[in-house]
């Protein structure tokens, strides 16, 4: 639930000393009268969800710490980072916040999130035995056969999304970093790096699922130990990642003892959807080729392996982007239930608001020069 009024007003006054800063040239900086600060503050007034979001700003706070009524919960977090790339997880921790803010607002308005599967736990010996359980006790328990994943990045993203309950985004994040999965309270997200090719971010949005159902738990805290692949964590996510994407069934059915032809490789890239190298290994540790034979297929390089099943729809994905579906869903249903205003939705969707309220409520006249923001104010359902 969101704060009183009275809590709203306790809090905003104390960011405001810590902050250093008069009420005076705070109202002049969030472009609103000192006067209407000041019945805001002795509580003659409600601020309007505009003026706390700008407050936040330029107080250098969070509107979540202004209006959530809690403390937030404690996050989870795990990273698909590249060698020596920590750095990145921290500067992509600003989504992440505004995410989670987001999440916070919309659980407190009664929109909550809904974790349909998961976490599950293996006593499997090995963190690979541990991630292929887990693999294969999702799939069984959301009914996938061992060849029905799509193969279309969003398609995969919106069969986990409505039978896992984990939300999944695709989005431009800095280099060095392929993923992100996020878990607070119930709700399950994961973000996958758009820049890099379609089968990375297969492989790494299965990676960040398996963390995602393995339950595993690490603070925002970005220390470079976390994140390095040789941990158990990481060798469990990888595992759970091959096996969930190329189960050991199906792969058999199609792999005789005999060394693969590059027909075949390219049947089996085109129905699993990855790598020429996470094919290999697969096989590889499944026992289907020896390791001179994977280093064979790893490679492979003619235009019937070049041009494979999916190949195209493989370039088209790079630099798509996606918000997370099942949280996008919620924030529309708050607009459009009044709770909330444009501005959340226009923050997750990263687009201005100003064009998204044109664009899903047209004003039946031009606002005038000067009073576009006194327009958005009256059109836009209150916080």
């Amino acid at each position: 639930m969101a704060v009183t009024r009275e809590t709203l007003v306790q809090r905003v006054a104390k960011a405001i000393a810590q902050a250093g800063i008069s009420q005076a040239d705070l109202a002049r900086s969030v472009n609103i009268s000192p006067s209407a600060l000041s019945r805001a503050l002795s509580g003659q007034r409600n601020f309007k969800s505009l003026e706390i979001a700008l407050i936040a700003r330029a107080l250098r706070v969070s509107a979540e710490s202004l209006l959530t009524e809690e403390e937030p919960p404690v996050v989870a977090l795990a990273a698909r980072a590249q060698p020596n790339s920590n750095p990145a997880v921290a500067e992509a921790l600003t989504r992440v916040q505004q995410i989670l803010e987001l999440d916070n607002l919309l659980s407190n308005l009664g929109f909550e999130s809904s974790s349909l599967i998961g976490p599950f736990s293996s006593d499997a010996p090995t963190p690979y035995e541990q991630g292929e359980r887990l693999a294969q006790e999702l799939r069984d328990a959301i009914g996938i056969g061992a060849e029905d994943l799509p193969y279309d990045l969003a398609e995969l993203a919106e069969l986990i999304e409505k039978r896992v309950g984990v939300d999944i985004g695709f989005e431009s994040l800095p280099a060095g970093l392929d993923g992100l999965s996020i878990a607070r309270g119930s709700l399950r997200l994961a973000i996958v790096a758009s820049g890099v090719s379609a089968t990375r971010q297969r492989f790494t949005l299965a990676h960040e699922l398996g963390h995602l159902i393995a339950g595993d738990s690490q603070d925002l805290l970005v220390d470079e130990n976390l994140y390095g692949r040789k941990t158990p964590d990481e060798r469990r996510a990888n595992a759970f990642a091959a096996a969930f994407l190329m189960p050991a069934a199906s792969m058999q059915a199609h792999v005789s003892r005999a060394f693969p032809s590059e027909e075949l490789v390219a049947g089996m890239l085109g129905i699993y959807g990855v790598s020429l190298d996470a094919l290999a290994f697969r096989l590889h540790n499944l026992g289907l080729v020896n390791a001179t034979s994977r280093e064979r297929i790893r490679s492979m390089s003619s235009s019937r392996i070049a041009l494979r099943s999916g190949r195209a729809a493989d370039l088209q994905a790079r630099n798509d982007q996606r918000v997370p579906g099942n949280l996008l869903i919620r924030a529309a249903e708050a607009y459009v239930g009044g709770k909330i205003s444009v501005r959340p939705l226009a923050g997750l969707l990263r687009v201005d608001p100003e064009q998204l309220l044109d664009e899903l409520s047209p004003p039946k006249h031009d606002p005038v020069a000067g009073d576009l923001e006194a327009d958005l104010d009256t059109l836009e359902p209150a916080l």
